[in-house]
């Protein structure tokens, strides 16, 4: 039985080349494209998990008015590490990242951030 629908696959494929050319080849550029979404999901889902506490990891952002520009980034100031294991027990343990490469030029009032 199904070495007769294989039969009529192929048969139905050779006689409309093109429009099953077609039909192939969008079905292969969907199932690819799907699998590299899947990937790179799975990649970010799993950012940090290595770390067998990794559901014990936080991340503190900065959120805040400097002449009146809403700024988020995620650098803190200097004390904070030291202020948030000092004030609250749940704390373990504190470190900052710190951000090298984007320095911020002032001109007036117009920021340049490269």
């Amino acid at each position: 039985m199904i070495r007769n629908y294989i039969k009529i696959a192929f048969r139905n494929l050779s006689r409309n080349k093109i429009f099953s050319g077609i039909n192939i080849l969008g079905l292969s550029i969907g199932i690819a494209t799907c699998l590299i979404i899947m990937l790179f999901i799975t990649n970010e889902l799993g950012y940090d998990r290595y770390n067998t506490k990794a559901n014990r990891i936080v991340r503190v952002c900065f959120e805040g008015n400097i002449q009146g520009e809403k700024m988020k980034e995620a650098t803190v100031m200097p004390p904070v590490a030291q202020t948030l294991k000092a004030d609250f027990p749940e704390v373990e343990a504190a470190t900052r990242i710190r951000n090298y490469g984007t320095p911020k030029l002032f001109y007036g009032n117009t920021t340049f951030k490269q």
